[in-house]
């Protein structure tokens, strides 16, 4: 588009039907760096070999993506081992329970514990849930079988809107971390963790939306309007890199029930100034929402230096010339991507069937997680 047009999230909702107003580019002064040409790319052959691949592992285990376990965050503490670097920071934007930070947490920050455990059993005391354990049983993973040390501090910023979780991850949040303006490390853990939570919607715009008050499950939305409703902040991300005056974000997370184009064009000035590692975000037929497919968000990533995957057991490069139609299947997916020439972007690409002989998988079995209900009544989305 040549004009930037800010539109806020009840307007999005109008526009379900309508072209792509959510993964464009603004017309800003603002440099995009120069990126060189991908060196993990496809040639036709790669390509076609690497989508058989990746819809015999769907056929196989249906939920491979939607319940991916992220194993490249692993990767990602190691790489920040080797290099001595002591600090990680994470925006988890639709964090809910807070199952995915928990999840970089494990090797992040493994002194703890099972983070993911530890988030489960206070959500379950608390008694609201029906399904305290996530949409794919998280609360039933095993924290990682190697790790690291752990970083010295992990800031994670959490955007919830809902009242409820936002009440519910306080109380977590205290009980494991303590308040995020504290100077101590608890005895024991070697990381300082620094849980902020911020209850607020996030897509690309600011100001003032309606959110369901009491919506307990995974797939509350701006889009859930038959339910009680009330008053909250709408924010973007790189409103909230600027005000907390954050120079980078090793992790950007994103799970926002069929807005993730919309949070993606609202992080348009850190993703093009490449203040973002990785990131991370969900995909499936809820995107009518935001009127977007997932090729013009991968195109869109592409041009600001960032190549992307489909999660899973093993990676699918779905960038430049490996994208094939078939990856625009519309179901309850997770997508990775990563920012080209960092020493992350190889390991993706080791972990993907590009590196692999015949689609073979390069990496160890995953363990299987089998997907609960998403909400409650609900399906998960495929």
């Amino acid at each position: 588009m040549s004009q930037f047009i800010y539109l806020v999230a009840t307007v999005l909702l109008s526009l379900a039907n309508a072209p792509c107003q959510a993964c464009w580019k603004p017309a800003t002064n603002l440099k995009v760096p120069s990126v060189t040409t991908d060196p993990f790319g496809c040639n036709p052959e790669r390509a076609q070999l690497q989508v058989k691949g990746f819809i015999s592992q769907l056929k196989r285990r249906r939920h491979s993506s939607a319940c991916a376990e992220h194993w490249w965050i692993g990767n990602l503490a190691e790489l920040k081992a080797k290099a001595k670097e002591q600090q990680t920071t994470i925006a988890d934007v639709g964090c809910n329970k807070a199952y995915f930070s928990a999840t970089a947490l494990n090797y992040l920050a493994p002194r703890y514990g099972n983070h993911l455990q530890l988030f489960y059993k206070l959500h379950e005391a608390r008694g609201v849930y029906d399904k305290p354990c996530g949409g794919c049983n998280e609360c039933l993973q095993e924290p990682p079988s190697r790790t690291v040390g752990g970083q010295a501090t992990v800031d994670v910023f959490c955007f919830e809107p809902s009242e409820i979780h936002v009440f519910s991850l306080t109380q977590a949040r205290d009980a494991l971390y303590g308040p995020p303006d504290s100077t101590s490390t608890p005895a024991g853990k070697g990381t300082k963790v620094n849980f902020h939570i911020t209850q607020a919607a996030v897509s690309n715009s600011s100001g003032i939306v309606r959110f369901p008050v009491n919506c307990t499950g995974n797939v509350c939305s701006l889009a859930n309007k038959d339910q009680q409703m009330q008053e909250v902040k709408i924010t973007t991300v790189d409103d909230q890199m600027r005000s907390r005056g954050l120079a980078y974000l090793d992790l950007l997370k994103i799970d926002t029930e069929g807005f993730d184009p919309a949070v993606l064009a609202g992080a348009y000035e850190s993703l093009s100034s490449q203040r973002i590692g990785l990131l991370s975000f969900e995909y499936h037929r809820l995107w009518n929402r935001s009127g977007s497919t997932l090729k013009q968000c991968v195109d869109y990533l592409d041009d600001l230096g960032y190549s992307c995957y489909y999660d899973g057991p093993v990676l699918a490069k779905v960038s430049g010339n490996c994208w094939k139609d078939a990856y625009e299947i519309r179901r309850w997916s997770n997508i990775v991507c990563v920012r080209r020439g960092t020493a992350m972007e190889k390991e993706l690409y080791t972990g993907s069937y590009l590196a692999s002989e015949k689609g073979k998988n390069v990496r160890p079995k995953a363990k299987k997680l089998r997907p609960t209900i998403r909400g409650k009544g609900r399906n998960p989305v495929n």
